[in-house]
């Protein structure tokens, strides 16, 4: 995998907005993606994992280009998209598709099962003949777990999980390359969510796919993905493989969501020791100088304050923004459990 080029290039990617002060005016900017680097390969599943406001969905959406970038490069397939016209972004829907965190708002509450997942093949012109079409739509139904009895019923008539199946089946209707999935099974419940992963899994081997997976739920991103990127408040603080994210995180974020993840062993959990961070997320509005996460840190040093990290290798595709590497000595082994 590591031979064929990148499906998904992001380079320095950044989306400020605009926004008021004050109702007596002035503007400030939000930061919401500011110099966001990562690549997906062909057939990859990659996770970006952050709390909520950290900036995942926006760098969604600027893969997407349901979003221009303030700055920064997005390459799909080596292809520049800021290039691109809107003619052949509209080509490019047909390889790349989003799977919606809600699929009851995201579906048309007024098109039955069938409409909504043949409306793309209507938009792009494709499968016109009923034959083919029928074909095509019962190889979806069967792939996605779907009743051929269901496709005259309307969203409402379903339950979340059978909702996010529709709404899968209709990120797959166009055979995308690339599938963006943005808290896919987050509002769903966790029996259901095993189902809904499982079945992402299947369709990835199935049909070759590469996800960008959009979460904030590590037990989920261990169970579908093969590399993780942490984001915090606009930025990529750690990139590496799931396997040595989890055993040995570099970066002291990372360090603590992990000690958050409860661990179904009791024993197990009870010899864990919780790391609480002090203070809220700092607004992308005017974010720290230097290290973004040094007001909640508990490794702070003054240098942190003034050193605006790059991404340092601590192993070979492990990738940390933190300016007091190794941290490791500094830390409590108690705090971290294999998951």
């Amino acid at each position: 995998m590591s031979a064929s080029p990148p499906i998904l290039e992001v380079r320095n990617l950044k989306k400020h907005f605009s926004s008021r002060k004050s109702m007596f005016g002035g503007e400030a900017t939000v930061k919401a993606v500011d110099g966001v680097s990562l690549s997906v390969m062909p057939r990859e599943s990659v996770a970006v994992v952050g709390e909520s406001g950290c900036g995942k969905t926006t760098l969604g959406k600027l893969v997407l280009a349901l979003e221009k970038p303030t700055e920064g490069q997005v390459f799909f397939d080596g292809r520049d998209m800021a290039g691109m016209t809107a003619g052949a972004v509209r080509k490019l829907r047909t390889d790349m598709q989003v799977i919606f965190q809600d699929p009851y708002s995201s579906l048309d509450p007024r098109m039955s099962v069938e409409a909504v997942i043949t409306e793309p093949w209507i938009i792009h012109g494709m499968h016109k003949d009923p034959a083919t079409r029928a074909r095509k739509l019962a190889k979806l139904l069967d792939d996605c777990g779907i009743a051929k009895t269901h496709l005259a019923r309307r969203p409402h008539e379903f339950s979340g999980g059978q909702r996010q199946r529709v709404g899968i089946a209709r990120a797959l209707a166009l055979d995308p390359r690339l599938v963006v999935a943005d808290e896919p099974v987050s509002a769903l419940d966790v029996s259901i969510q095993a189902q809904i992963l499982n079945l992402l899994k299947d369709l990835q081997k199935e049909r070759a796919l590469a996800y960008l997976f959009i979460s904030h739920d590590f037990s989920v991103v261990r169970h579908l993905c093969a590399r993780v990127a942490v984001m915090y408040l606009g930025r990529i603080v750690e990139t590496a493989d799931c396997e040595s994210l989890f055993n040995d995180p570099q970066h002291p974020y990372t360090e603590a969501l992990l000690s958050a993840v409860p661990v179904p062993d009791p024993s197990v959990e009870k010899r864990r020791k919780r790391i609480l961070l002090c203070g809220d997320v700092p607004s992308p509005l005017k974010p720290p100088s230097g290290c973004r996460f040094h007001p909640r840190c508990r490794y702070m040093k003054e240098s942190c304050r003034l050193d605006d990290p790059a991404p340092t290798q601590a192993r070979p595709g492990h990738f940390a923004a933190c300016p007091i590497l190794p941290f490791k000595e500094k830390r409590s082994d108690a705090a971290l459990v294999a998951l």
